[in-house]
Formats: structure tokens, sequence, C-alpha cells
């Protein structure tokens, strides 16, 4: 029986893209041809506002990360401006490669000792 080598990836940065999912064993396909037209109602602009930088000043402030803005979320104006927002706790960096989710993958850096009171002033 052969031997065969698995390399474990230790990425040292976050990685986005076909890094993060090269080694995942799903693969999708794009679409082949013109993709079809989206309906008028989907094309909404996205809500800014003072209430969406207060929040976004307040989380560089506090140095909090947001799955909001990690995972590119569409929806992050509504809900910001709402004075909503879905914490990344431990970093901004998740060790898993869901081939769906925009959030950057990667080895997590040193946790920050602050960030659970950073968390609960900002709450």
């Amino acid at each position: 029986m052969a031997k065969v080598e698995v390399q474990l990836s230790k990425p040292t940065r976050a990685q986005r893209g076909p890094d993060k999912t090269a080694r995942n064993p799903v693969k999708i396909a794009p679409q082949e041809g013109p993709l079809p037209k989206k309906p008028s109602w989907i094309r909404v602009k996205a809500p800014t506002g003072p209430a969406v930088s207060r929040l976004k000043a307040l989380l560089r402030e506090q140095r909090l990360h947001t799955v909001c803005e990690e995972a590119s979320c569409p929806n992050i104006g509504e809900c910001f401006s709402n004075g909503t927002a879905t914490f990344m706790i431990m970093g901004d960096l998740c060790t898993r490669r869901c081939p769906f989710c925009d959030v950057a993958h990667g080895r997590p850096e040193p946790l920050d000792s602050d960030e659970p009171a950073h968390l609960a002033d900002t709450v």
C-alpha cells in the first residue's frame, strides 16, 4: 500500500478567496453563460448615515470585529443603522474554511486580554 503524505495548511496570514478554499474537497463550478437578470426589488441602496458611521467608529475605537464587516454582509447598513451587530470574539480570523463565507481564514492571533472589557463597554 502506498503511503500518502498529507500536508496541513498552517496559514500565517488571513486567507480569502482561492487561498482559503484550495484544500476544501467540495469544488463549486462557476455557472456557464450569462447570469440571469436580478429582479428590480433586489437592487436597494444600502443605508448609510450618522448611525452607521458612529457604530463603525465605536468598533474601531474598541478594537472589535463583527461578522457583518468580516463577512462582507450586504445588509450591514440596515443592521448598523438600527444599532445591531454580530460580534466576532477572539479576533477577526476563523479557523474553518467554509466556501460560502467571506470571513478570512487563518491561524488565530494571540488573544487580546482586554477584548471582554471592550465588548462589555460597547454593548
